[in-house]
């Protein structure tokens, strides 16, 4: 018995919408699950740097969907094909989540809805935004009580696309959250709200040049900016090149620019300045993902791409 699942990367915060907002981009690991082989196989990101044993976030993810159904797993091999940069603040670990929650619920019979999954996966990931537009892919809304999450997807239109600047060097979420305050003003709380709200309706309702002012943020990346060289900077010259918004994707050090049809201005002055201030790194175009996250039985094992 094999299932393979294809998981989106996803960029979280989508600048003002801390831990609540996140869109799926067309940029996938692949996952295979076959109960006639053992252990694990890593190719692609992360390969001699993720774990092969339990403390891997897929078999991780399998395990506790087992121990919370009451179910046992069978003896199954995992060969992870991952695409997406680890420690770059496009969900790797959130994929890898998803992903085993996906197959354990497949070889398990699946006992529990999509719905479930997602709240399990925001249990383990902490919050809601990656897991939920991983899950159901474009961008998603999402608020998550400890218990439920409750998600609205809004679908972008087939010309939006993402131009990532992705630093060569790694960024731990750990770190990242570290760097974040226990309390903010009253007066920047408000300000993300109204931002953040104002950033979901223009998305909804296609007015595009609402989501420069609607991406604002002053909750995380004001107090993340020092670990991101130039962040700001690029921020500035993506919107200058004609970029529809920019932002921080996830705990960074990745630095996202949405835009509209045409991206060659974008990615250059992006490249330009991501290099002048971080030095080595790379420009990634990316569409948005509009399926999520998808499984299905396999007769042949997915083959990695280059």
């Amino acid at each position: 018995m094999r299932f393979r699942v294809r998981v989106p990367a996803a960029s979280g915060n989508l600048g003002s919408g801390f831990d609540s907002a996140g869109l799926a981009l067309d940029l996938h690991n692949e996952a295979v699950a076959d109960t006639e082989t053992q252990g694990v196989l890593i190719d692609g990101q992360g390969v001699g740097h993720l774990p092969t044993d339990d403390r891997n976030h897929c078999v991780r993810a399998m395990r506790e969907l087992a121990a919370r159904t009451g179910r046992e797993l069978p003896p199954v091999g995992l060969h992870l094909h991952n695409h997406i940069p680890v420690g770059r603040g496009l969900a790797s670990s959130g994929a890898a989540v998803i992903a085993g929650l996906m197959l354990a619920n497949a070889l398990l019979g699946e006992p529990c809805s999509r719905d479930d999954l997602i709240d399990i996966g925001t249990e383990l990931e902490g919050h809601p935004d990656n897991v939920a537009a991983a899950m159901l892919g474009g961008a998603v809304v999402s608020v998550w009580d400890g218990v439920r999450v409750e998600a609205v997807r809004i679908e972008p239109p087939p010309e939006m696309s993402a131009v990532l600047w992705v630093p060569e060097v790694e960024l731990q979420t750990r770190r990242a959250r570290a760097a974040l305050p226990d309390v903010v003003p009253l007066h920047d709380a408000v300000f993300n709200l109204s931002h953040a709200a104002l950033f979901a309706a223009a998305l909804a309702t296609g007015q595009w040049d609402r989501l420069r002012t609607g991406a604002q943020d002053r909750l995380h990346q004001p107090y993340r900016a020092p670990l991101v060289a130039g962040l700001y900077e690029i921020m500035a010259v993506a919107l200058d090149a004609g970029a529809l918004a920019s932002w921080l994707s996830g705990a960074g050090p990745c630095v996202l620019a949405l835009c509209l049809g045409d991206t060659a201005r974008v990615e250059e002055a992006v490249l330009d300045m991501g290099r002048r201030y971080a030095g080595k790194g790379a420009i990634m175009r990316l569409g948005i993902d509009l399926d999520g996250a998808r499984i299905m039985r396999d007769s042949t094992v997915a083959t990695p791409t280059t």
